[in-house]
């Protein structure tokens, strides 16, 4: 069986070059990202993928100074990553005991 593709938190910007600082795990986030599930949605042209498809990925903070969230990088089965971005208003605070929340369908990835 093969394993879902995963998105990983970062604390700063990824780039085409390098992957961004994750998050440490511990304190609501696990390093190695978490699955996004089976699924994604491809445009008829097949131009773009949005994701996560099946349900929304969320983190709920337990660190007490808080999360400061900037980037993501999506990996493949064996860890290597694929597609990286920032997020939008970066870098996004999150708050001791707030959730931070990728919504369903919220991340277009396409071929320009």
């Amino acid at each position: 069986s093969t394993s879902a593709m995963k998105v990983r938190l970062n604390s700063t910007l990824s780039t085409a070059s390098a992957a961004g600082t994750e998050i440490a795990s511990g304190n609501g986030y696990t390093t190695g990202g978490t699955a996004l599930g089976t699924a994604s949605t491809v445009s008829s042209a097949g131009s773009a993928v949005t994701l996560p498809a099946g349900s929304a990925l969320s983190w709920t903070c337990t660190l007490g100074g808080g999360w400061s969230i900037a980037s993501m990088d999506l990996t493949d089965n064996a860890g290597v990553r694929v597609w990286w971005g920032p997020f939008t208003g970066q870098p996004i605070a999150v708050a001791n005991g707030n959730t931070f929340q990728i919504a369903v369908n919220a991340v277009s990835i396409g071929l320009t």
